[in-house]
């Protein structure tokens, strides 16, 4: 028996020592990877179907995504990687290798390795249905460099088609916390294992809208106090990989619902508002954008343009005057001479913080502070 040590990611995550975990999750909680989630349809097996968290306006619908943005072409899909200055691309559905869905997946991966360079990392989600030794040839030929398979036991067979073709395979499966499930994953893990593939990921057992009669009607229910995990599926992920991992070689990653919903969101949008920001504007922890919002009388608004740029000497750079709005960084706003001149004006100024989207589809304004109250939260009074 070997002996092991689980260690714990910066993202929330659990691998077992010495294995790490598969590159495409490296990537994913760096907030390198676009998301490329080809459309909403797939074969509905019964296997997953019911869990399924895909949202109401996804789910069967045609419509192509990379992140939050929705595309209609190869340029979108480019545009949005170099928004984020990605490394690489996972691509989602419903299934990318449904049979209806297959040249378009092929056809995204050829593009974004000819765009961006063979060190460009690609990896793939299927549920393995109608995978055949045809369609691992045309992968590989393609450029994919990781397959992950969530296939019902009659077609784990499926994955050893995948091998040998220069991918990287493995599994990616929620992890549902009942006994029949427990000891069906075990029996995957060490099938994975005896074939060959290289990893299996974990996923804590998601529960969000979409699935939540579903997982009611099964006797699944949300964790106190978090986001979306479902009671008892982190601790029986960590507790198959203590008890299994020292029998096996394979790489074992649980990825909780942390890491996906906030980790990984957050690394994402903190590299899409380096590539965007404006001069007024900071980024926050969060990977928000932050500046201040100063409304009111449009005459008034411009005497108060002129006093920026003369009195505060404020550079010309650092103000975005928009014609009923002036927009300037906040920290310059945030003294008590500042405020006094607001008021002299009859001016309001707000703390503004926005997801870091240009896109009207895709603004929003996720706080907004008036600027008293902000410097009050800023410098609260002691007791």
């Amino acid at each position: 028996m070997t002996k092991v040590k689980i260690k714990e990611s910066k993202g929330n995550t659990y691998y077992v020592k010495g294995r790490g975990m598969p590159k495409g999750c490296q990537q994913c909680l760096q907030g390198t990877k676009t998301v490329l989630f080809i459309n909403g349809i797939c074969q509905k097996p019964e296997h997953c179907y019911w869990y399924c968290p895909i949202s109401k306006e996804r789910r069967d619908n045609s419509a192509c995504f990379a992140d939050e943005i929705k595309i209609s072409t190869k340029d979108d899909l480019l545009q949005e990687i170099n928004a984020i200055n990605a490394h690489g691309m996972s691509i989602t559905g419903g299934d990318p290798l449904l049979e209806s869905n297959l040249e378009q997946t092929i056809e995204f991966i050829k593009y974004a390795k000819l765009m961006k360079g063979k060190k460009f990392h690609i990896h793939l989600y299927s549920n393995g249905l109608n995978f055949n030794d045809k369609i691992a040839d045309k992968l590989a030929k393609a450029g994919l460099d990781e397959i992950r398979f969530n296939p019902p036991k009659s077609h784990w067979e499926s994955i050893k088609k995948a091998l040998h073709k220069g991918i990287s395979v493995g599994a990616e499966v929620p992890v549902i916390p009942d006994k029949e499930h427990e000891l069906l994953l075990e029996e995957f893990v060490y099938y994975l294992d005896e074939i060959g593939a290289e990893f299996i990921n974990l996923n804590e057992f998601e529960y969000c809208f979409p699935n939540s009669q579903s997982l009611k009607e099964r006797g699944f229910y949300l964790k106190k106090g978090t986001i979306a995990s479902v009671v008892n599926s982190r601790k029986m992920a960590l507790d198959l990989i203590k008890k299994v991992a020292p029998h096996v070689s394979i790489k074992m990653h649980f990825c909780s619902i942390i890491a996906k919903d906030y980790y990984q969101l957050k690394s994402r949008y903190l590299r899409r508002a380096k590539t965007i920001k404006l001069p007024h504007e900071e980024i926050t922890e969060e990977g928000l954008l932050m500046y201040a919002q100063i409304e009111g009388n449009s005459e008034k608004l411009t005497e108060f343009n002129d006093l920026l740029l003369n009195q505060y000497q404020i550079p010309r750079k650092l103000i975005l005057y928009e014609g009923d709005i002036i927009k300037l960084p906040y920290r310059m706003v945030t003294t008590e001479q500042f405020v006094s001149s607001l008021d002299e004006y009859k001016l309001d100024c707000n703390i503004i913080e926005i997801i870091p989207f240009r896109e009207k589809a895709y603004f929003q304004i996720t706080e907004s502070t008036p600027i008293k109250i902000f410097i009050e939260e800023l410098n609260p009074h002691e007791d």
